[in-house]
C-alpha cells in the first residue's frame, strides 16, 4: 500500500466502510465510472486507457512523493469491495481548506447513493479535520443531483452559495451549488485542581443555575470543597472540552450511582453557545465513559421546559425513556447504553 507523506494515518474506517490511498489496480474501474458519469463531472470527453495510464504514472504517483500535494485521492470500500473513489482536491494548505471529490460505481447509485455518500463524507471528514486539522471542506457541484444536497445537509454541511448559470455543459448553462462544513471538532481532557475557578464561573452562570434542579447560587467555599472532592472520586468523570483554538467551551460530568447506572450533566460556556457544542460534548463524553463501563446505563434528567437540552441529548444518541417527576419537577428521562455494533 502506498502512503501519503503528510498523513500519519492512511487508512480510515467506519463500520463497514473504509478508504485507503488510491490503488493503481483501481484505475480501469475508475476510468469506467468517470466515462459513465460525464454528465456531472468536470470532464468534457471520455477518457482513454492511454490517458488513464499516463495520469496514474505521472500525476497520481507524484502525490505520494510531496509533503503538501494539491490533492489526496483514496479508493473507497464497502465490506472490503472497491465501490468508488474520491478525496480532497484543490487543497489550499495556507487557508486549510479543500474541495471534496467522490464518485461511486454507477450500478450502485440507485440503491446505495445516500448510504455510500454519507459514510464516505464521515471518513473524508475524519481525515480532513482530525488528521490534517483543516478548517473547511466543501463540495462544488453542477445543479443536476438534488438528492446529493439532501445527504450533504443531513451530514451537517450548509449551502454556501449558488452560482447562477456558472458552467456551460451539454449546450446549456448550469448553476453550481457549493456546500461546506467548518471544523468544529472538540477535544477533551480530565478536569484538574487548576480548573476550580473555571468550574465556579460555569456553575454560577445564570442560565446554568436556572436549568439546574438546585437553582440557588453556589458559595465559593462550598464549591471548592465539592470540586476538589469530586475530581478525586473514581466514580466521577469530569471532562473539560476545548475547541481547535484550545479555548474552554464547556464541561460534562458523569457520576456513577447505585447499580449499573450513572447520571450525566452538561454545561456550555456562555461565549460558545449556539454552535452545536452541547450535543458533541455529550456524544464524546458518553462514548468515552461507556467504552470503559459497557455494563452501565447513563441517565440524563432534564427539566421539561429545557427543550434545547433535550434536543442536544437526542442528537447525541440518547433515547427518551419516560416523562417523570425528578426532584419534584416534571422532567425528561433520557438514557444511553453501550453499543458494540
Amino acid at each position: 500500500m502506498r502512503i501519503y507523506k503528510c498523513l500519519h494515518t492512511n487508512i480510515f474506517r467506519n463500520d463497514l466502510f473504509h478508504i485507503e490511498p488510491l490503488r493503481d489496480e483501481d484505475k480501469y474501474a475508475i476510468l469506467e465510472i468517470r466515462n459513465e458519469q460525464l454528465y456531472h463531472l468536470r470532464q468534457s470527453q471520455p477518457l482513454t486507457a492511454a490517458q488513464q495510464e499516463n495520469y496514474f504514472a505521472t500525476v497520481v504517483s507524484g502525490l505520494f512523493e510531496t509533503e503538501k500535494p494539491n490533492q489526496l485521492l483514496f479508493s473507497f470500500f464497502h465490506q472490503g469491495e472497491f465501490v468508488g473513489y474520491g478525496g480532497l482536491v484543490h487543497i489550499n494548505w495556507i487557508d486549510k481548506n479543500a474541495e471534496i471529490s467522490f464518485v461511486m460505481k454507477t450500478a450502485m447509485e440507485q440503491g446505495f447513493f445516500a448510504s455510500f455518500w454519507s459514510n464516505y463524507l464521515q471518513l473524508i471528514e475524519k481525515m480532513a479535520f482530525e488528521e490534517l486539522k483543516f478548517h473547511k471542506i466543501f463540495t462544488y457541484a453542477f445543479d443536476l443531483r438534488p438528492h446529493l444536497y439532501e445527504v450533504l445537509l443531513s451530514c451537517g454541511f450548509k449551502q454556501d452559495a449558488r452560482l447562477k448559470e456558472h458552467c456551460y455543459f451539454d449546450g446549456k448553462y448550469l448553476d453550481v451549488v457549493i456546500h461546506s462544513k467548518i471544523n468544529n471538532l472538540l477535544s477533551f481532557r480530565k478536569a484538574t485542581e487548576n480548573d476550580v475557578e473555571l468550574y465556579f464561573n460555569w456553575t454560577n452562570d445564570p442560565s446554568v443555575r436556572s436549568n439546574s434542579y438546585m437553582s440557588e447560587s453556589i458559595p465559593y467555599e462550598n464549591h471548592v470543597r465539592w470540586f476538589l472532592s469530586k475530581i478525586k472520586e473514581e466514580d466521577c468523570l469530569m471532562l473539560v472540552f476545548q475547541d481547535k483554538n484550545h479555548q474552554d467551551v464547556g464541561q460534562v460530568r458523569i457520576q456513577k450511582s447505585e447499580g449499573n447506572t450513572a447520571v450525566i450533566g452538561v454545561s456550555t460556556d456562555e461565549n460558545h453557545r449556539g454552535k452545536g457544542y452541547a450535543s458533541q460534548m455529550i456524544s464524546l463524553a458518553s462514548a468515552y465513559f461507556l467504552a470503559k463501563n459497557p455494563d452501565i446505563c447513563i441517565s440524563a434528567y432534564i427539566k421539561s421546559e429545557n427543550l434545547a437540552s433535550a434536543k442536544a441529548f437526542e442528537k447525541a444518541g440518547f433515547t427518551l425513556k419516560e416523562m417523570l417527576q425528578y426532584q419534584h419537577t416534571e422532567s425528561f428521562h433520557y438514557i444511553k447504553k453501550y453499543d458494540n455494533r
